[in-house]
């Protein structure tokens, strides 16, 4: 079956304008001509500066380990610390994330990954790679953290 031939005159929509060298035509959107009283009206609503990528290269590597109790948070810092246990063992005992299998690892990830209480705490500058950070606050949870590896933060 073939097409039904074009229709005569402009493509709706469309306005043509006719140069000394070319024909050109320029499609016409919903919100052509209001210019700048759309951008006053909606200001940056639709900009997603709050959901824009994070600076190249800021990155970290980490561990966690997630319990329930604030208590048993605090219990096993301390055992790591006094190296009653290591973090791979804590991790495998207590942690209720499926990392727990992994030792707590969490892989590579950019800010905005993980929840905000756990950003904050990975991606501030003060904190200490490889000390055992926490124990920090999420809806999951109280975790304890070891960052391995982080770039990128200044």
């Amino acid at each position: 079956p073939n097409p039904p031939p074009p229709l005569p005159g402009p493509a709706p929509f469309s306005k043509s304008t006719t140069s000394t060298s070319s024909r050109h035509t320029k499609l016409y959107g919903l919100f052509d001509g209001f210019g700048d009283a759309l951008k006053d009206a909606f200001g940056g609503a639709f900009d997603n500066a709050e959901y824009s990528a994070p600076p190249e290269g800021v990155k970290a590597s980490a561990r966690h380990i997630l319990v329930k109790e604030l208590s048993l948070c605090e219990q096993i810092k301390a055992q790591i610390e006094g190296g009653e246990t290591t973090w791979a063992e804590a991790a495998r005992t207590h942690s209720t994330c499926p990392s727990r299998s992994q030792g707590g690892s969490l892989g590579s990830f950019s800010p905005g990954t993980m929840v905000p209480e756990f950003d904050a705490v990975i991606f501030d500058k003060e904190s200490d790679e490889n000390a055992v950070l926490g124990p920090v606050s999420t809806p999951f949870g109280h975790h304890l953290i070891v960052i391995d590896k982080r770039t990128g933060v200044a």
